[in-house]
C-alpha cells in the first residue's frame, strides 16, 4: 500500500514546520511564515519529503554498538540476580530511537 494512499484525507499541524526564528540586535525573534508565501510552501514541501530533518538515521556502527552494551549490561543485571536472589535487578529498557538520542 502507498504512503499517498494511506495518508489520503490526513489533516496536518503546521506550527512547528512554519516556525522560524532570527537573530536581530542581541536577541532571537521567533515568528510564523505564512502558509501561502513561497518560503512556507517550501517549508511545507521539505517537511513532507522523505529528505526532512526528522527521519535522518543514525550510522549501523553506532546502533549496533548502543544495543550489544544494552545487551550486555542487562544479562550482567540478570546474572547477578540469578546469582544473588535478593539482588534487585534493573533492566535497562531498549526503546526504539534510543541510538538516535544518544546519537545527537
Amino acid at each position: 500500500m502507498s504512503r499517498t494512499y494511506r495518508r489520503r484525507g490526513a489533516r496536518h499541524e503546521y506550527r512547528r514546520v512554519l516556525r522560524d526564528s532570527i537573530f536581530e540586535s542581541d536577541c532571537l525573534r521567533h515568528f510564523l511564515l505564512d502558509a501561502r508565501s513561497p518560503e512556507g510552501r517550501r517549508a511545507i514541501a521539505r517537511f513532507h519529503s522523505d529528505a526532512s530533518y526528522p527521519k535522518s538515521g543514525v550510522p549501523y556502527w553506532f546502533r549496533r554498538i548502543l544495543k550489544r552494551r544494552q545487551r550486555m549490561s542487562d544479562t550482567r543485571e540478570l546474572l547477578h540476580w540469578l546469582d544473588d536472589p535478593g539482588y534487585d535487578a534493573v533492566m535497562n529498557a531498549r526503546h526504539r530511537n534510543s541510538a538516535q538520542w544518544a546519537w545527537w
